[in-house]
């Protein structure tokens, strides 16, 4: 290459870059720039090398001002071309452990795992050719430079593959969502199986269509589903991903129903078909939208047919929401997965992960100190939210680093009351008759029935479920939890609680039923 072309390049780039610096471009954008790699100047055209496919897609989306203050610099009309370096093969990694499905729900012979379907590692910031959602972020912060509006109003998804119109459904994550990727995921036994099926699924294979993945709020189950979309937008850009939260997408139908144009109808329709991975969360809040539904399961229907993946999200199991039985069943085809509340043992990694990373970070929490016993303390003060439990050790190290500046340090007390402000229900003492009623409206059986002598199974499993979950959530002794169950002795209490142990071992979706009942009375 000529030297003084790419000289010319570099000091045409430079000048542009000044040039938008002092206008309101974002600052994003101008940062992103700085990494980009002038190459030619020549026949009125610059050729720039971008640091990554990913960012050279989002540069073309910039173009007009680009070449706006291309132009102004060089006093004459300038058009730019973007490159980006040639991917290089990563190399194989060793496939994971086949999924093994829970006891109680064998998946069939057709669902079996696709081996050596794990996501290639993502790549290190020094890597450009490819560059993760957290190294691009860096550069280029949050959302759209132009700040186009969001889809489906008209945002442009970036240039498509050949011969396919651009799906104005298809949208870059903003800032905070393009960060939940599966290096951030923190994985344990609550999540393992959940986090497995989604790598196959972002990594393209099939196995699991739908997937369903089910747990109460501040789980994992929109970290699982955003890494999953930014993935595939990292890593093969080519598979038209769409990401809604279910209101979103009922949104979407309601204003395309209401409207004149019946090609408003005919165009929604048509993206939500044209998609390779359809992503719905938070499923439950259109159970009761009936027209909603239909158009869903005539998507739904359209992508199964077609090969295309879908990817569910609930705080309940779909038999749980509510919907009419065909389409619980269709959905009940795939893979449905639970994510559960973090054992003690979990918030203690959890806890680990979060301080570790903010103690990395450049925030003023950063300057906090927090020792191995305030750790074990945090964890034993912790409600069940992950998101929950992110905030409090943030507020924990904020609180460290505030009393370090005072020439203090933090207290146990100061723990304890930071907790009681994140979970201010956990100062509530759960009581035995809580128990029984939520057990008596989860089981449909009386309160007569809970604390009788009938040891028929539909009684029998209430009654059990309902003494442990008052072993586990009371400070009640197990002669005080006997009394509350008609007089039952100390034995016969210990018997319950052995009972839905063993079963909750043998049976996951039981597990996953008592966990949910433990959740929705305080566990979180």
């Amino acid at each position: 290459m000529d030297q003084s072309m790419q000289s010319d390049a570099r000091l045409l780039w430079d000048d542009a870059t000044d040039l938008l610096a002092g206008t309101d471009a974002p600052e994003q954008l101008v940062r992103m720039m700085a990494s980009c790699d002038p190459q030619d100047f020549s026949g009125g055209t610059l050729t720039v090398g971008a640091p990554s496919g990913f960012a050279s897609r989002v540069l073309e989306r910039e173009r007009p001002r680009l070449e706006e203050a291309l132009s102004s610099a060089a006093f004459e009309p300038v058009t730019v071309a973007f490159s980006a370096p040639s991917r290089e093969v990563a190399a194989p990694t060793p496939a994971p452990a086949a999924l093994t499905a829970p006891p109680s729900q064998p998946a069939p012979a057709a669902q079996a795992p696709v081996p050596g379907t794990q996501p290639r590692p993502v790549s290190t910031a020094g890597d450009p050719n490819t560059m993760t959602y957290e190294d691009y972020l860096a550069l280029y912060g949050k959302g759209s430079p132009s700040q186009e509006p969001a889809a489906p109003s008209g945002q442009d998804a970036g240039p498509q593959p050949a011969g396919r119109a651009a799906n104005p459904l298809v949208e870059l994550c903003g800032e905070g969502d393009a960060s939940l990727t599966f290096d951030t995921f923190v994985e344990a036994d609550e999540n393992r199986f959940a986090l497995q099926a989604a790598k196959q699924v972002a990594n393209g294979s099939t196995a699991y269509n739908p997937l369903f993945i089910h747990g109460s709020s501040g789980l994992g189950k929109t970290h699982l589903l955003r890494a999953i979309q930014n993935y595939i937008a990292t890593n093969d850009p080519e598979r038209q991903c769409v990401y809604r939260v279910a209101s979103d997408f009922r949104d979407d139908y309601v204003a395309a129903m209401n409207g004149k144009d019946r090609s408003v109808k005919e165009n929604l329709s048509r993206n939500y078909k044209d998609i390779d991975v359809l992503i719905l969360d938070d499923i439950q809040h259109i159970a009761n939208a009936q027209g909603t539904m239909t158009f869903f399961f005539e998507t739904f229907n359209h992508l199964i047919e077609h090969g295309k993946q879908i990817v569910l999200a609930a705080d309940v199991p779909p038999a749980e929401i509510g919907m009419d039985e065909r389409f619980t069943s269709r959905m009940l085809q795939g893979l449905p997965v639970a994510v559960q509340s973090p054992s003690l043992e979990f918030k203690r990694v959890l806890i680990d992960t979060f301080h570790q990373r903010m103690k990395g970070g450049d925030g003023p929490e950063a300057a906090g100190d927090l020792t191995s016993d305030d750790l074990s303390l945090m964890a034993e003060r912790a409600g069940g939210n992950i998101r929950s439990i992110r905030g409090f050790v943030q507020k924990c190290l904020f609180t460290s680093a505030a009393l370090a500046a005072e020439g203090k340090s933090i207290e146990p007390a100061d723990i304890v009351a930071a907790a009681a402000e994140v979970w201010p229900a956990d100062g509530v003492l759960i009581s035995i008759d809580d128990i029984q009623q939520m057990v008596q409206s989860q089981f449909s059986v009386s309160r007569q029935d809970l604390v009788s002598n009938k040891r028929n199974k539909e009684i029998a499993q209430p009654r059990h479920v309902a003494i442990y979950l008052a072993r586990e959530l009371t400070d009640s002794t197990l002669q005080e939890i006997g009394r509350k169950f008609g007089g039952r002795s100390h034995a016969t209490v210990k018997h319950s609680i052995a009972w839905v142990e063993d079963r909750m071992d043998q049976d996951r979706l039981f597990h996953d039923q008592v966990m949910r009942l433990r959740d929705r009375l305080g566990g979180s």
